[in-house]
């Protein structure tokens, strides 16, 4: 049985009846998981590297030339935020160790690296609203009045634009690609178990 033929199989949610063509189908699976990995690697550096530049900005200002140091607080949560988001990185890595070779083992493995990203795309707007938000409130109460537009009719519509923006493409990402292709998965897994269940 070929991938494709799988791969239909998985789309009509149906159970294979012959047996699978383990061999064939491994190099593919392996394939969408290095993918998957890759994705998700690029994902950490570009959110941890960009909490890292948020952080640096609110703190340029305090440390640099010592006033509104009040900002050290928004720049601490964008730190801390981005050692949260790199700690999830270091335990998924560590979690993956765990998964065998088997072609069972694989399609396991994708399943839990589908399920960490599903999680991390959820808690994206946490990592990135939550520090951006404090300092948009932090702002409102120290601009100088004559820049205060900026905050209400500028920065705080476009933030909520973009959260709400990111936040309907990640639902639409999870609901349309994720969860389609962990069902997939997760129905191969069974089969697989199934067969290599004693009689």
């Amino acid at each position: 049985m070929s991938f494709d033929e799988i791969q239909s199989i998985w789309d009509s949610q149906q159970v294979p009846e012959g047996p699978i063509d383990r061999d064939g189908l491994l190099p593919d699976i392996v394939a969408k998981e290095r993918s998957l990995h890759r994705i998700s690697t690029v994902t950490d550096i570009v959110m941890t590297g960009t909490l890292l530049f948020v952080a640096a900005m609110f703190l340029r200002d305090p440390v640099l030339q010592g006033h509104d140091l009040i900002l050290i607080v928004p720049g601490c949560v964008c730190l801390c935020a981005a050692g949260l988001v790199w700690k999830w990185r270091v335990n998924r890595q560590q979690r993956q160790l765990s998964f065998d070779d088997s072609l069972l083992g694989v399609v396991s493995k994708s399943i839990d690296a589908i399920d960490d990203r599903i999680r991390l795309m959820r808690n994206f707007l946490w990592w990135f609203a939550c520090p951006n938000a404090l300092g948009l409130i932090i702002a409102l109460f120290i601009i100088d009045a004559q820049k205060l537009y900026l905050i209400t009719m500028i920065f705080i519509p476009a933030f909520l634009f973009c959260m709400g923006l990111a936040w309907w493409q990640i639902q639409r990402e999870i609901r349309l690609r994720l969860q389609p292709e962990k069902q997939r998965l997760e129905n191969l897994r069974a089969h697989l178990s199934d067969s290599e269940a004693p009689a």
